[in-house]
């Protein structure tokens, strides 16, 4: 957000959306994660990516690739090749997950 503008460096170490990803994957009894809720049905498609991506892939190319990748697997070497493509400048996280039947 700094790089973009859109923050004052001494803005950023007090920001509320600082280390998002640090702050899911953390653990720690003082984390507190964001959580939503949404309906799912057989055959959604979900994405979760830091903002290494999708800074860098504008969404309708994020939307291309997670709808035409065969597998989650592939979306996602798909979708971290186009952000070091585009620059890679920051680090790209990713995961894609398919909703699929239980027991499947």
């Amino acid at each position: 957000m700094v790089e973009d503008g859109r923050l004052r460096p001494e803005e950023a170490a007090t920001h509320p959306q600082r280390l998002l990803l640090l702050r899911a994957l953390d653990g720690s009894p003082a984390t507190f994660p964001d959580i939503g809720l949404h309906e799912v049905r057989r055959g959604d498609r979900y994405l979760l990516c830091s903002d290494g991506l999708s800074e860098a892939v504008p969404a309708a190319e994020l939307r291309r690739v997670l709808a035409s990748a065969a597998e989650p697997e592939q979306a996602v070497r798909d979708l971290v090749a186009l952000a070091n493509d585009a620059g890679g400048a920051d680090n790209v996280s990713c995961v894609v997950a398919d909703v699929i039947p239980a027991g499947d």
